[in-house]
């Protein structure tokens, strides 16, 4: 037995429980937003807003990751988030919201994800051998592919009956939640010392220096930037997509991300297949190529059954994406380092987030329609996909 079943499935199950409660807090806030403030400028700075800590605290997160007890850092983080979540709750029950602080609480509880995420991914390989990484990526992801189609229609049922203020206190409660399955876990993840300002100056530097120099790894990181900021433009502004430009229900807009998660959940079980006859490089690359064709397809949708199609497509390619470069870096990198790594990879990735989400949102303050918007983030994306086939990613064996 190659898994470590019980603690693997500790972390599982803690995963679940908070990314139930993320799925409900994606849905909630904008329609909190839209319907508090009817812009869509707001709502798409809001989602740009949560992606800026990936910016300023990725790194500090690698380091901590490879420096401190794995186990606390997640436990703490889950604490930290239920307690920011139940705040958020009672902000916005307000009648009129102060923008600049629920920007301000907003950055906050998004801050911990980057302070915690590089250490989730360095302590998925102390729970499975090598060969079974790629399964074990898939495994955890199918959360997030599952979620995405039946989590849109659960939350949308719960956002129309119970409201978008109740569905955040539900998210605090997955986050107490997750916290407790992480005290579950047996295996020892000792601290490694102490975190002075110059050891984390010297931490920071040491993995920047690795991911610069590993070519094929900084390239994969490189595409996701672009991907991610053609990505964003349209996912920032979503709901404010299907429910006001094309006059759609919440609950029908809902159903559209549920049919989308379908795609999603057939490339967790693709991938590990897929693996087995092409290299990394080239999966990585053909695919965020065929998410960008598929993306500008998104202007001849205007059902929620098409857009779902569609986004479905959209998120079959992505996810494979996402589960082969995981894998690539875990089996690539050191132990030792693959927090930092994770942290430096996912920094420059995220980066470009806030700028497409920020973009879109002008765009449509102005008068720039959706369907010009997907035109131009699916060319964004299939330029990113070509770049990766030319650079050392696709050349990968």
């Amino acid at each position: 037995m190659k898994f470590k079943f019980s603690d693997f499935n500790k972390l599982w199950f803690s995963f679940l429980k908070s990314s139930i409660g993320d799925w409900l807090y994606k849905l909630a806030l904008p329609l909190i937003v839209l319907a508090k403030t009817g812009s869509a400028y707001h709502a798409a700075t809001i989602y740009g807003i949560s992606f800026i800590p990936w910016i300023f605290f990725s790194l500090i997160g690698g380091s901590i990751a490879d420096t401190f007890n794995k186990k606390r850092i997640l436990f703490l983080g889950n604490v930290v988030s239920g307690i920011l979540t139940v705040l958020l709750a009672l902000f916005v029950k307000q009648t009129n919201l102060i923008m600049w602080q629920l920007y301000l609480i907003v950055f906050f509880l998004s801050s911990i994800d980057p302070l915690i995420h590089p250490t989730f991914q360095s302590i998925l390989p102390q729970l499975t051998e090598s060969t079974e990484l790629i399964t074990a990526n898939a495994k955890i992801q199918t959360v997030d592919n599952t979620l995405s189609i039946v989590g849109p229609l659960l939350g949308g049922t719960v956002i129309v009956l119970f409201s978008g203020v109740n569905a955040l206190w539900v998210d605090a409660i997955t986050f107490f939640m997750a916290a407790f399955f992480i005290t579950k876990i047996s295996i020892k993840t000792p601290s490694r010392g102490t975190l002075s300002l110059k050891k984390l100056i010297k931490s920071i530097k040491e993995g920047a220096s690795y991911s610069f120099g590993q070519k094929v790894i900084f390239s994969g990181s490189v595409m996701f930037f672009f991907s991610n900021f053609a990505l964003n433009m349209f996912e920032a502004n979503f709901m404010y997509y299907m429910t006001r430009q094309l006059k759609l229900s919440v609950f029908d807009a809902s159903m559209a991300m549920t049919l989308a998660g379908i795609g999603s959940l057939t490339a967790g079980f693709v991938t590990p297949k897929i693996s087995r006859y092409f290299s990394s490089g080239r999966i990585l690359s053909v695919s965020t190529m065929l998410a960008g064709l598929f993306t500008i397809f998104l202007f001849i949708t205007n059902s929620a059954w098409s857009v779902g199609l569609v986004l479905g497509l959209i998120s079959f390619f992505g996810t494979i994406n996402v589960i082969t470069y995981f894998t690539l870096r875990q089996r690539t990198v050191p132990s030792n380092i693959l927090g930092r790594i994770v942290s430096v990879t996912r920094m420059v990735s995220y980066a470009s987030i806030p700028i497409g989400s920020w973009l879109s949102g002008y765009l449509i303050s102005i008068g720039t329609t959706m369907k010009v918007i997907v035109i131009l983030a699916g060319i964004i994306r299939l330029l990113a996909g070509a770049g990766a086939w030319l650079s050392p990613l696709g050349k990968e064996k």
